[in-house]
């Protein structure tokens, strides 16, 4: 089956992916290995690792601080391996284990002032550098809506079920 442009289309699980969707997934991997390659410049200047990196963004500042096993469980590591990159962010100065506010068995990880500052230069060198940040402010704000909408739409589509 030919698209309307002259390139083969390709049925797919029941779907026809034609030029666009070979376009769009292009340009996803472009992006990704642009976005990829700026974070792991910024982290090397800011002497960061990729998972420490993680976790830093993982302590949302607005929202209380997460126990440390909320947080392996979210970023998918091994609880030992989230104590030992901890250790590092600790010594460090970028985060601080405090006690649960209700179980005392558990810590929770906080963002230290020191730490509030990285993530916020790690953000703005990001912005810097990442190529979709040249986009004008209107056209970044839709590009951020639709892809939160179409993430929200994987997580539906694992769950078994897509958004209407």
């Amino acid at each position: 089956m030919n698209s309307v442009d002259g390139h083969q289309d390709h049925v797919c699980g029941g779907t026809v992916s034609g030029s666009d969707a070979v376009t769009l997934i292009k340009l996803v991997f472009q992006i990704a290995d642009s976005m990829a390659g700026a974070t792991s410049d910024v982290l090397d200047e800011l002497e960061l690792t990729q998972p420490q990196a993680r976790i830093l963004w993982a302590l949302d500042p607005g929202r209380p601080p997460v126990p440390m096993r909320e947080l392996a469980r979210r970023l998918h590591f091994d609880p030992s391996n989230i104590t030992l990159i901890t250790d590092r962010l600790v010594a460090a100065g970028l985060v601080e284990r405090q006690p649960h506010p209700t179980d005392g068995r558990q810590r929770v990880l906080a963002l230290t002032d020191k730490g509030l500052g990285v993530l916020g230069l790690l953000i703005t060198r990001l912005q810097e550098r990442a190529p979709v940040f040249a986009l004008p402010p209107r056209e970044l704000a839709e590009l951020t809506r639709l892809l939160a909408k179409a993430q929200a739409g994987n997580g539906a589509a694992r769950a078994g079920s897509l958004p209407r």
